[in-house]
């Protein structure tokens, strides 16, 4: 029961930056915009987490700095892409490599290190918030973030957006037909656009969670692929809230089953586990096939 117990704990640890990253995809490209920027996104977040914690010492505003770097990251693929009619792929690989070459120089320009930034404060464990306010904390929540349940949370909140809300139904209007959403006289840019942004602070808030919410510090290329793992559980989910759901949590458990079983067969080398996650991406999607397809626009900007 124990080992079950810390192999759960550990699936919704792993699987929370995923479901943050993937649903902040999830909402842009059923706007019509992809966005395989995710990567850098998440990685801008984790860097400004840290320094904002550093600036502040507040882990709190740290956060915020997370989440303000991923809107930035993710308004400038919006505008390249939408306003100044870029290729969309192109244009997220490059704002996946200006954060990879942006977050080693401003590491090295402001801590005056490489790899490792200097060890910050963390935002707070659910343990640690339940032994302020009462006298057993359960062992379940030992080693599990704050960010976690918030990133169950908002996942909850975008499936009712998007099911729920006439917001939500035109976002996807200008997804699957942006010159019939025109026509009715929704201002598509600006949906696109503000859906870009939402994607790009719960991409954000993913990144701090790497780096503030996991660790207490910012290390070189810390997101290791996560970004693209969401884009694969967007895709594996086939653009279906519940889907995406359902392909994190499955990443999550190899992510844990890997990290699991690492510690316990010590005979094999380390890095074919942590293999695991990619492999089990790799296979499912190709072999998965699913009616489900993309928003009719995705990657269409009319102009």
């Amino acid at each position: 029961m124990s080992a079950l117990i810390d192999l759960t704990s550990l699936t919704v640890g792993k699987a929370a930056p995923l479901l943050l990253a993937a649903f902040g995809g999830l909402v842009c490209e059923l706007g019509g915009l992809i966005n395989f920027a995710l990567e850098g996104m998440m990685l801008c977040g984790a860097f400004a987490a840290v320094l904002g914690t550093w600036a502040t010492g507040s882990p709190w505003l740290g956060l915020l700095f997370g989440i303000t770097a991923g809107i930035i990251a993710s308004a400038m693929h919006a505008t390249a892409s939408l306003k100044l009619g870029a290729n969309q792929i192109v244009s997220s690989i490059a704002v996946n490599l200006l954060a990879a070459g942006l977050t080693g120089l401003l590491l090295n320009q402001i801590f005056g290190v490489y790899g490792t930034s200097p060890t910050v404060a963390k935002l707070p464990e659910i343990s640690t918030l339940l032994h302020r306010n009462m006298t057993s904390p359960g062992g379940i929540f030992e080693g599990i973030s704050i960010l976690v349940p918030v990133a169950f949370a908002l996942a909850g909140v975008v499936i009712a957006f998007l099911r729920w809300t006439v917001a939500g139904l035109r976002l996807k209007a200008c997804g699957e037909s942006p010159e019939a959403a025109a026509a009715a006289g929704l201002p598509v840019f600006r949906i696109r656009f503000l859906a870009a942004c939402a994607g790009g602070a719960l991409a954000g808030m993913a990144g701090a969670y790497l780096s503030i919410g996991d660790l207490s510090q910012f290390v070189e290329n810390m997101t290791q692929g996560r970004g693209y793992l969401a884009i694969a559980a967007v895709i594996l989910g086939r653009w279906r809230p519940a889907g995406v759901l359902a392909a994190v949590l499955f990443f999550g458990f190899c992510d844990a089953a890997s990290e699991w079983l690492s510690v316990r067969w010590t005979a094999l080398p380390e890095q074919l586990f942590f293999a695991l996650p990619y492999a089990a991406c790799f296979a499912i999607l190709a072999f998965h096939s699913g009616k489900r397809r993309p928003p009719s626009a995705l990657g269409r900007v009319e102009r």
